[in-house]
């Protein structure tokens, strides 16, 4: 001990076995001099101070030789602190790892130390932790450079910092992309700039994050490109964004297919469309056709006579035909138009429990042997939008609600509302009818299409019904009933007075 010291050894051996690791004394022959408290948990001695001459590897690591790396021989040889790590393999614990300081004691300036104070501190949970920070990082940079979507990272002022293979082939620069990208600053580069990719980056850096999907880009070599891009700021232990975990995946093929399924969607429609109309007029032309000859037959069978009672009233019939078929043609000419015609429709405050049963009085129920059943809450609020607009969705919903129970026993109309959270009211118009088979439910609102017979409707009607109400901020759509027949729902935007115009569904 330092004689100029006046901490007697008492008092320097309680300090020491209090000291929560484990403390020990040898000499150059590995030789265990003295032991503190603590030891106990590595040594089998029952009084640690009494030791004896015994080599510490074998009271402390039963081994029968110095342990690989002894930090004490270092010690020796070099008259210095040295460290090193033990490994120890168990039955029972497993692999166990400590770490050991030997630093020598106090010596003239000549002279060797005779004497080495030696620490031991049980690292194994930390190496545990540290093995399995190893394989996670080894496992999660197995799964970047292996992703078949470009990942990168970009520091605070905008530059790859990381890249992984995948951004190789996106960029098309190869296997130079990482020598060329890392340090290249996206927040300066003209065409992240141009197609405001730029601004989404520095808002991420201050730690808005961002996710584009088929955001259009051009990529270095100038050639148009669609990309999905998800920016995710990455955080420090304070808090602060340090940088931005960017993730690219190319889906221009993705947008030329739907294009083109759009394109071809489109045509189709054209094909259904063209073919309706020439349906829908062709018929009523034949039977005009055909009408205009008979009469000019009869009149040409009558000519230079008095044309009798009986021609006159066939001629009349020829004639009404005729005059039926042409306002056919008129009707849907018009409804034709109406679907194609963008216009503009009125705003007006709508009482919708005076307005429906305005729109119920127009159907005469009792005559048409169809029951009505009325669930409409009192005191709804009210809806902005053209009453015209909406008078012709319920007259066609309800029609055709009533068209499809014909024939059918107790047949049965429900008007029911509801309230909902949104905001929105919900009309439901159920029938106990033969139902809309599910195949048909997508194509039900699309032009001249229709499940009555050739004289009962144009397949118009539902197609003015989406359509307005689209543009009022409402929807409709068609589902089966549970116990036969279809459910029409409506959803109308509640009126808010805060608000001008529509309200947004």
């Amino acid at each position: 001990m330092n004689p100029e010291t006046n901490i007697d050894q008492n008092a320097l051996r309680s300090i020491l076995n209090s000291i929560p690791i484990g403390v020990y004394i040898i000499d150059r022959n590995l030789s265990v001099r003295w032991t503190n408290r603590r030891m106990l948990r590595w040594t089998k001695e029952k009084q640690t101070s009494q030791a004896g001459d015994k080599h510490c590897y074998a009271i402390i690591f039963d081994g029968k030789s110095p342990c690989v790396g002894c930090p004490a021989i270092k010690s020796f040889e070099s008259n210095r602190t040295e460290y090193g790590e033990v490994k120890k393999t168990g039955k029972k614990r497993g692999n166990a790892h400590y770490l050991i300081t030997s630093t020598p004691s106090d010596r003239d300036a000549d002279s060797e130390s005779s004497y080495f104070i030696m620490t031991i501190q049980d690292i194994t949970e930390y190496k545990m932790a540290e093995d399995e920070l190893r394989r996670l990082n080894e496992f999660n940079k197995e799964i970047i450079e292996n992703a078949p979507v470009a990942i990168f990272t970009v520091n605070k002022k905008g530059e790859f910092s990381s890249v992984n293979p995948a951004l190789a082939v996106l960029s098309g620069l190869g296997e130079k992309a990482g020598e060329k990208l890392l340090g290249f600053n996206w927040l300066k580069n003209p065409y992240t700039i141009k197609c405001g990719l730029a601004q989404y980056i520095r808002e991420a850096l201050e730690g808005k994050p961002f996710q584009l999907w088929d955001f259009p880009f051009i990529t270095y070599w100038g050639a148009p490109q669609y990309i999905y891009f998800k920016g995710v700021p990455v955080r420090g232990k304070e808090g602060n964004v340090e940088g931005l975990l960017c993730i690219i995946e190319d889906t221009t093929e993705i947008v030329r297919t739907r294009a083109q399924l759009i394109q071809e969607a489109k045509m189709s429609f054209v094909g259904r469309l063209a073919a309706g109309i020439a349906h829908e007029l062709n018929n009523p032309l034949a039977t005009i056709t055909a009408n205009a000859e008979l009469a000019k037959e009869l009149i040409e069978n009558v000519s230079g006579a008095a044309m009798g009672e009986s021609d006159l009233g066939e001629l009349k019939e020829y004639i009404d035909t005729i005059e039926e078929q042409a306002y056919r043609c008129t009707r849907t000419i018009r409804n034709l138009l109406e679907v194609t015609r963008k216009k503009d429709l009125g705003t007006s405050n709508i009482n919708f429990n005076d307005f429906i049963s305005e729109v119920l009085d127009q159907i005469n129920f009792r005559k048409i042997k169809v029951k009505l059943v009325k669930e409409i809450q009192p005191g709804l609020p009210e809806i902005n939008g053209d009453p015209e607009a909406l008078r012709q969705v319920f007259l066609n919903v309800i029609s055709n609600a009533v068209d499809a129970v014909e024939g059918t026993e107790n047949a049965t109309v429900w008007i029911k509302t509801m309230l909902k959270s949104d905001n929105q009211l919900e009309v439901a118009v159920e029938d106990n009818g033969i139902g809309i088979p599910e195949d048909m439910a997508e194509l039900i609102f699309e032009p001249f299409f229709t499940t009555k017979e050739p004289k009962k409707g144009t397949g118009l009607g539902l197609t003015l019904c989406y359509d307005f109400l689209q543009r009022m901020g409402g929807s409709i759509r068609v589902q089966q009933r549970p116990k036969g027949g279809s459910i029409f729902t409506i959803k109308l935007p509640v009126y808010d007075q805060k608000k001008t115009g529509y309200q947004s569904a």
